[in-house]
């Protein structure tokens, strides 16, 4: 007899052989898979019983990632603020010389040339506090998609910059001193509410110098703390305070001196006070130097912590990416090792069914 004792897939013995088949067939698949991408299972579900650990790790790292982030942006902002304000160091360095130069003399063109180059400066102020970083004003404070000073015109050409013209003007008649303390007062009001504000900054900046400091932008950078980012145009420096003579910002001041210059044009020192002006301005300049470079020395120490809280983040998430690769990564060798065994088997069962449709009654027996 040649026929087949039995076609295979009705028996006990093939179902139970194709059940093997299919059940290799499923692992060589999952082993191909992790061989390819390097990872025990594309899910939480399929990595079995390192799970736990998996899911506990993912949101930690998530959340180290985006306090790097946040670290990385501030860093962005901080330079450029950086960069900014040794610019205006610079601005307030080359007015005061200017001034120097000229207090005592009484060439009435060298006193005007230096009153256009304060004008010049104003325009180069704006400029420098409207400063970007992306899309962030970095002098705005939390209201950083706003300019610092908005509108088109020049400074020279605002209402504060025209009502302290009218107050220098006076000085023959008022004295120095008393023309820097109406100058400070106009330079110090906060009136923004009108079509024509005698402030120059935007409405959420003409605070005083101690409320403009608590609009500096903030963010997290670990779990415990938050860090201030930048400088607020109009906040104060830790020596600065206000006084008959200074708005307490030294940035208010440096436009004011600067303003005030600008209206020199026509006086020299035959004009009464002009020369007692000049030498006053002269020191408001070197005062607001020094509270411009302790404003940037702040900015360079906040770098410095950023940097070191960014190298311990880095630690930090290098360590947890370890566990979590440990948890889901698959290994290349021991996924080799099973691939090849589970090839053998298959090859073994594939034999076995040739083996099986060829079986007549006569090899049965």
């Amino acid at each position: 007899m040649s026929s087949a004792i039995n076609q295979y897939g009705g028996g006990a013995a093939s179902l139970i052989l194709a059940a093997g088949i299919k059940s290799m067939s499923v692992q060589q698949e999952t082993l191909t898979w992790q061989a390819g991408n390097g990872t025990l299972a594309s899910t939480f579900a399929g990595i079995g019983s390192t799970r736990s650990t998996a899911i506990s790790l993912t949101p930690k790292l998530t959340q180290i990632q985006a306090w790097q982030s946040n670290i990385t942006n501030a860093q962005t902002d901080l330079s450029v603020t950086a960069s900014a304000l040794a610019q205006l160091v610079s601005q307030a360095q080359s007015m005061a010389t200017n001034l120097l130069s000229i207090s005592g003399t009484s060439d009435t063109s060298s006193v005007a040339a230096v009153a256009e180059q304060a004008k010049g400066s104003l325009t180069a102020l704006k400029t420098v506090l409207n400063t970007t970083s992306g899309s962030t004003y970095v002098f705005s404070g939390t209201d950083s998609s706003t300019p610092t000073i908005p509108g088109t015109d020049s400074l020279a050409n605002s209402k504060l910059a025209t009502t302290i013209s009218n107050i220098v003007s006076s000085l023959d008649m008022a004295g120095a001193t008393s023309v820097l303390q109406q100058a400070t007062t106009a330079a110090a009001t906060n009136d923004s509410s009108s079509s024509n504000p005698l402030s120059v900054f935007s409405a959420s900046q003409s605070v005083a110098p101690d409320s403009a400091r608590s609009l500096q932008r903030v963010t997290a950078t670990n779990s415990n703390s938050t860090t201030n980012v930048g400088v607020v145009a109009t906040q104060g420096s830790t020596t600065s305070a206000a006084s008959s003579t200074s708005t307490g910002s030294p940035i208010r001041d440096m436009m004011r001196d600067m303003m005030m210059a600008s209206a020199m044009g026509g006086m020299s020192s035959s004009t009464p006070g002009f020369s007692d002006m000049a030498k006053q301005l002269y020191s408001s300049l070197q005062t607001t130097i020094s509270q411009l470079t302790e404003l940037e020395s702040a900015v360079g120490s906040t770098q410095n912590s950023l940097t070191a809280q960014s190298g311990l983040l880095t630690s930090v998430r290098s360590a947890l990416e370890d566990q979590l690769s440990g948890a889901m990564d698959a290994d290349p060798a021991v996924v080799a090792t099973q691939m090849a065994a589970v090839k053998l088997q298959l090859e073994t069962s594939y034999k076995l069914v040739a083996d099986m449709k060829g079986m007549t009654l006569a090899n049965y027996i």
